[in-house]
């Protein structure tokens, strides 16, 4: 037992770490090239699931506008971050690339429902 805690306070330490260990957890790992989503815990419920998804999305959309304002701020092109982002090559203003990030978007969003089911 850990010194200065109490049986209760170690059993809910204990109830802590196993309640985390089953929480969904979105991580990202590597870098560069190699980046890649991984997922940790229970995952089956699949309402709650889109939920955590939801939730990493919007923090990562978050971080990819405040990146655009500083690749602005720092004298970069409209251009020049479409081609970053992949999205478009001849950007003359933010509706350019945010139309370009909205149609690579639609693409990835309807690949699972392109079926014939």
């Amino acid at each position: 037992m850990r010194k200065g805690l109490g049986r209760v306070s170690v059993i809910y330490l204990l109830s802590a770490r196993l309640l985390s260990m089953n929480a969904k957890k979105v991580r990202l790992s590597g870098h560069g090239q190699r980046l890649r989503v991984r997922t940790h815990g229970a995952w089956s419920d699949p309402i709650a699931g889109l939920t955590e998804c939801c939730r990493a999305s919007v923090a990562l959309d978050k971080m990819l506008s405040e990146s655009i304002r500083r690749a602005r701020d720092a004298g970069r092109s409209w251009a020049e971050i479409g081609q970053v982002l992949g999205v478009v090559e001849n950007a003359q203003s933010w509706p350019d690339v945010r139309e370009g990030m909205a149609r690579s978007r639609q693409v990835l969003w309807d690949r699972p429902f392109n079926s014939d089911d």
